[in-house]
Order: structure tokens, then sequence, then C-alpha cells
């Protein structure tokens, strides 16, 4: 990857995305400091995770850069039609959000099993500390992280540890529950150069998750998840699991207040998509497909 293609990730090139944020939820600039940011990641975190845009702008653009969805085109289709993005998209969109509000933020790249560079965070550095900020996995707080203690987020629904690894020498996320923890992923203390992070952005279009429509979005009620059929519901008493069987693009659409329009363009698209990419040569089946594993799918 050349340096020609990184000018589009220049976070200073999108100031209109960033005021129109800030304008439609009625954030005015302050101080960069701890307040200001809780006050950004708790609107940041009304824009959904979801996949069906960058299905969709997949299947129109499935071999060129144009195909990523830059802050502005996020901003509006969220106000339009209450998409979000994947932790890519979200990434880049709230690390441009940060750094016109004075704050000092770079992307890391993290690995999810054996899988490398398919998820993404911000580090901000913020009085003397470093805080995990991770939109894709809708931390609505900043995680301050050290080597040498862990630090842990809880909700009502469920529980964020951040520790450091040092046989890895990586930091590691983990989620926890009443009954289980799990390892999300593991990421070194590293800015991403913007052609870097841009490479692995346009790799992800063909990752396994792209091979389903995903969507989490959080509730006063709790956390839901949608894999395809397969939807999860946690909550403080626990999680509730059912299959979507019948008249999907409306019930999702009930679900997350996207129109059921969204919902079966991307269920053509995805179709379609998959069969270029074995035109291309470049198809690799889903990874995950059980009810476990869809809880575990790249973000």
């Amino acid at each position: 990857m050349t340096d020609p293609l990184a000018p589009p990730l220049n976070p200073w090139r999108h100031a209109a995305a960033v005021r129109h944020f800030l304008g439609h939820f009625g954030l005015a600039a302050g101080a960069p400091d701890h307040l200001q940011l809780e006050k950004v990641l708790f609107h940041f975190s009304r824009l959904p995770y979801e996949n069906i845009s960058k299905i969709v702008k997949l299947n129109h653009h499935f071999r060129t850069i144009e195909r990523i969805r830059l802050p502005e085109e996020v901003m509006d289709d969220y106000v339009r039609h209450n998409l979000g993005g994947t932790c890519f998209s979200l990434s880049f969109f709230l690390q441009c959000i940060l750094l016109h509000l004075g704050y000092s933020a770079y992307i890391v790249m993290a690995d999810m099993g054996s899988r490398r560079n398919v998820h993404c965070a911000l580090i901000v550095e913020l009085q003397g500390g470093k805080f995990l900020v991770d939109p894709g996995y809708l931390l609505t707080r900043a995680m301050a992280f050290h080597r040498d203690r862990s630090s842990i987020h809880t909700s009502p629904q469920s529980g964020v540890e951040l520790r450091y690894d040092h046989a890895r020498e990586r930091y590691a996320l983990s989620t926890f529950d009443r009954q289980v923890k799990k390892l999300r992923y593991t990421f070194e203390d590293r800015s991403a150069p913007p052609a870097e992070f841009l490479q692995h952005w346009l790799d992800s279009f063909y990752q396994g998750m792209m091979h389903g429509i995903c969507l989490t979005q959080l509730r006063a009620e709790g956390l839901v998840y949608l894999h395809d059929d397969y939807l999860q519901i946690a909550t403080p008493e626990g999680k509730r699991k059912r299959r979507l069987k019948q008249e999907y693009p409306r019930v999702v659409s009930q679900l997350f207040a996207i129109a059921p329009e969204w919902i079966e363009r991307a269920q053509v698209a995805l179709a379609e998509n998959m069969e270029l990419e074995k035109v291309h040569g470049i198809y690799r089946p889903g990874p995950l497909g059980t009810e476990k594993g869809r809880e575990n799918e790249t973000r």
C-alpha cells in the first residue's frame, strides 16, 4: 500500500461531518477533558454497529476504494436511515471528532484469535494517561489501561476487562458475565499509519463477517445482537436467544428501526457479493456458523 491512498483518511478533511455530529446531538466544543470525552462517547454509541451499509456499499464498489464509508456518509446515513457502521468506519469517524475537539487520539489494529488486523479501536492520550475507546464494541466509556494492573468496566448486562498479557506482550480485552469470560481481541499500543489502516479497512470487506447480516445496539433494556437469523438480547437477568424465521426484514426493522428496504437490499447484495468473491478468487467461507461462533464474529 502506498501513500497516494492515504489522503481520504486525513481527519482534517472531515470537519463538516464533525460539525454535523456535534450539531445533531447538541454538543458544544469544550475543553478536551474526561467529561467532554464521556459526553462524546455516550452520544456516539447511538450509532449502531451494523454491516448492512457495508454490504450494500461493497455491492456497488466491489474492487475500488470507494467502497469505504467516510464520516460524512456515516453521519448522513445515521440521521436519514438510523445506520451506523463497522469498527473501521466508526473508529475513523470517532477519531476525526476527537481530533477536532483537541484530543490526542490514534487508531490501533487488533487481532481476534488467529485472525490478524481484523478489528480496530482508538487510544486517547489524556492528562498523562492512556485510554482505550472502542466504538466497534459499543463501549460507552473510555478504559484506562496500564501494564501493571487490569482495568474493569461493568454494565448491567456484562463486564469488560482490559489487561496486559506479559507472555504475548500485548493488551487483551475480554468480556464476562456471571457464567463465562471470553477473550475478544489483543492489540499492541502502536499507532497504525493511515496507509496501513486503509489497507486493513479495504481487506475487511472480504472477511467472513461480510457473509451475513450483523447488527448490535445498546438499549436501555440491554444489548441487542443479531447475526443472520440468530438474535440475542443480554439483560441483567441473563441472555435471551431465538431464531428469526419469518418476515425477516420486517422483524429486523422493528428491532433496529432500519427500513425493511435496507434489509432486503443487503440480502440481495450478500448473494451477489459472494459470487463476485468467487469470480475474483478471494472467497473464503465464513469461519463461524454455530451460535457460540456467532457471538465471537469479527467486529
